[in-house]
């Protein structure tokens, strides 16, 4: 389609007028000054340079209107006779035609250098802002953004108010005869419509056509950023489905397992001691007793750990914080430890003096202790789980140290996954895959983190940092 021509305004095209009317003067009285000591011919040189001076820098109307100016001129004032537009000389014809032709051409020439000039400036001026809104619209976070980004872009680059209206939106828009809405321009990328640039003119004047012509552009690059804002909205979901399926099955297979282990193991003791009572001797009772015993045990610890991680992933865990000894957190986890695994040696390395955290005592006590158990489950019989605790900087570390089987360098990070089941990591034949991943949260939760490391001669150091925050002040 065919655009219209540029319009300029009246007093723009006075003003143009007047600056070559003025330095049409102004050549004139310096050539009735040169006129006592240069030839005619020379005299030509200095209204040529007027010419050329009008022309790169005004429209070619201009520079052929100071053409003809100074062509009459040089000839009313100049030639022979003079003050009459008459000709004597056959030579001066030649001079005076040769004069305008020349004036004409440079003037031509010297206008389309400069409109070339102006059309660099103007592709230079565009590639810039085309720049800087791939700029703002790279660090737009969302479909949202960039609206905000594109339509304050094109409102500084069109000079009319720009209003990028929704998908939803633009079908409403394009049936409403609203006189606000100057100019359309529907952002679309193949067949997925992202809305619609809404253009609200200040006046009679549309944009012309150079202005057409980068708004159109701009639209396009921000319709290119909506739709990799969808692209990347929908692989975000697709991930987050997938990741969902994923928990689900690996819920449900440990809740298979890990749920009816406990509950058989209890039932068949539950049943033998039913049936055969008085038949059993005391001792066997008794260990029926504490299979039973130490099944629920299993069983509440599983359902505690569920509870908890449902806690973490929805974000409700309460962090009741409140100073306790960094000593007496470790001792109560091993203690604890202790009545599951009787037959387990510990060793401890705790710091002589007294290292105070401001955390949620409990949280802080089971998170240790879930590191503790994924210890003891692949130490092997007569090899020590030792405990480390030490101040380095404004930080608490306690390392769990095993000389167990170890862990993959490529699996460490994945150990703290809810349900990770591979050969090493709380996973194992009796883990869950939930205790490391809930450390991770409730540490987490305080500042602190947690990592895997491998053990010098084998085995795997679980190593937990926490912050250490500044002593409270005494009241005395």
């Amino acid at each position: 389609m065919h655009e219209p021509a540029p319009r300029h305004p009246h007093g723009a095209v006075a003003a143009d007028y007047l600056f070559a009317t003025t330095v049409t003067l102004a050549a004139f009285a310096l050539t009735f000054v040169a006129d006592r000591y240069l030839s005619i011919a020379n005299l030509s040189l200095i209204l040529l340079t007027g010419v050329l001076a009008v022309a790169v820098r005004k429209r070619m109307a201009v520079a052929v209107y100071t053409a003809v100016l100074c062509f009459l001129g040089y000839n009313f004032f100049f030639t022979r006779p003079r003050y009459t537009l008459a000709i004597a000389n056959g030579d001066d014809v030649l001079a005076i035609v040769l004069f305008l032709i020349v004036a004409l051409v440079c003037s031509r020439m010297a206008t389309r250098l400069s409109d070339q000039v102006t059309s660099l400036r103007t592709a230079q001026q565009r590639a810039r802002t085309l720049l800087q809104l791939g700029r703002e619209l790279a660090t737009a976070a969302g479909a949202t953004a960039i609206r905000e980004v594109g339509a304050r872009a094109l409102t500084k680059a069109v000079g009319a108010t720009a209003h990028i209206n929704p998908a939803e939106e633009a079908s409403a828009v394009d049936r409403n005869d609203d006189p606000g809405c100057g100019w359309l321009v529907p952002l679309t990328v193949g067949a997925h419509g992202h809305g619609t640039v809404v253009f609200a003119t200040r006046g009679p004047d549309e944009p012309d056509a150079e202005r057409r012509e980068l708004a159109l552009a701009m639209s396009q690059d921000i319709a290119l950023a909506l739709e990799r804002a969808r692209l990347a909205h929908e692989l975000e979901q697709a991930r987050v489905q997938g990741e969902t399926e994923r928990l689900r099955n690996a819920l449900l297979s440990s809740v298979s397992h890990d749920l009816r282990s406990p509950l058989a193991s209890m039932i068949g003791a539950a049943d033998t001691l039913a049936m055969y009572e008085t038949q059993l001797p005391r001792a066997e009772r008794q260990e029926l007793l504490q299979s039973i015993v130490h099944e629920g045990q299993r069983l509440d610890r599983y359902i505690q750990n569920l509870l908890d991680m449902t806690r973490l992933g929805h974000g409700t865990l309460k962090l009741h914080r409140d100073w306790i000894d960094a000593t007496e957190v470790v001792v109560t986890a091993t203690d604890r430890l202790r009545r599951f695994f009787p037959g387990l040696s510990m060793q401890t390395a705790l710091p002589q003096e007294t290292v105070l955290l401001y955390v949620h005592p409990a949280l802080i006590e089971q998170a240790l202790f879930n590191v503790l158990e994924n210890a003891a489950h692949f130490s092997p019989p007569g090899e020590a789980v030792r405990v480390e605790a030490a101040v380095t900087g404004e930080q608490l570390q306690i390392e769990v140290i095993d000389h167990g089987p170890g862990i993959p360098p490529d699996e460490r990070a994945r150990i703290f996954d809810m349900f990770h089941s591979v050969s090493r990591g709380d996973r194992g034949n009796n883990g869950t895959g939930l205790g490391l991943s809930i450390c991770r949260g409730m540490i987490g939760a305080h500042g602190g983190n947690v990592e895997a490391l491998a053990t010098a001669g084998g085995g795997t150091t679980i190593r937990i940092t926490l912050p250490l925050p500044p002593a409270p002040e005494s009241n005395a």
